[in-house]
């Protein structure tokens, strides 16, 4: 029969041949991960390249906040010149393709036409819930492409199709518009241009909320509002295509 002191030296041994194992396990995990296409270097084991990556991201948010401050002040000629030149646009179901067409024609066009883009409060009883107000910036470990997620509080409008005399009598005046709130994220996939500057190669308005509301109002009510359905040129502001 084994005795206590001979059974105690055998736990150890086992002991110890699985902690050896468990190294050389966590040396070969280690080993195909630095193996890996694209990541020879841990990002989590090189801290230049971590500090690298931090700049990148501030960049970038440093970047998303020109847009907006652009888009607040219907700057759009600056807006546009933030995207790539193959840049994609997808906003009200419509894709919007090219910086020179299709984006143009929505940045000049379509946006300054209906008073879309300008920030505004969040309309009361819809705002958005906490994790979906967070945002988010991952940049690849190559720094020459990223994605993002930023939450977003804007108006949005279209002008009145109608045809009647009031509708006329208000377009003279400026106000031939209908505006409402919407509230959702940005999905956004930047890259960096042939001089490394980070431009945006895709941009999703993905709307979780909208509601009948402008500033200073008490209440919102819910609202329903058709995607676009008719593409450019039957459109003169439409996408080139339908999501």
């Amino acid at each position: 029969m084994a005795t206590a002191k001979s059974r105690n030296r055998s736990r150890r041994a086992f002991i110890g041949k699985l902690g050896a194992v468990s190294t050389a396990l966590a040396a070969t995990a280690g080993a195909v991960v630095a193996a890996t296409p694209g990541r020879e270097t841990p990002i989590a084991g090189d801290p230049s390249l971590r500090a690298a990556l931090l700049e990148e991201e501030k960049a970038l948010r440093r970047l998303h906040q020109t847009f907006e401050q652009a888009m607040d002040k219907g700057l759009h000629e600056d807006v546009i010149a933030m995207f790539a030149d193959d840049a994609q646009v997808v906003f009200a179901g419509g894709v919007f393709e090219q910086r020179e067409h299709g984006v143009t024609r929505l940045y000049r066009e379509r946006f300054p036409a209906g008073k879309t883009g300008r920030r505004m409060e969040q309309a009361p009883g819809f705002e958005l819930a906490a994790e979906e107000q967070q945002d988010s910036v991952d940049v690849a470990p190559d720094r020459m492409s990223a994605t993002a997620v930023f939450p977003y509080s804007i108006q949005v409008g279209m002008p009145f199709e109608t045809e009647s005399s009031l509708a006329a009598m208000a377009r003279l005046h400026g106000e031939g518009v209908r505006t409402w709130w919407e509230g959702g994220v940005y999905r956004i996939a930047y890259r960096k241009d042939a001089a490394g500057a980070w431009k945006i190669s895709r941009l999703e308005y993905d709307t979780l909320s909208r509601a009948d509301w402008r500033t200073g109002k008490r209440y919102a009510q819910p609202i329903s509002v058709a995607f676009l359905s008719t593409r450019f040129p039957a459109d003169p502001q439409g996408p080139d295509d339908l999501a």
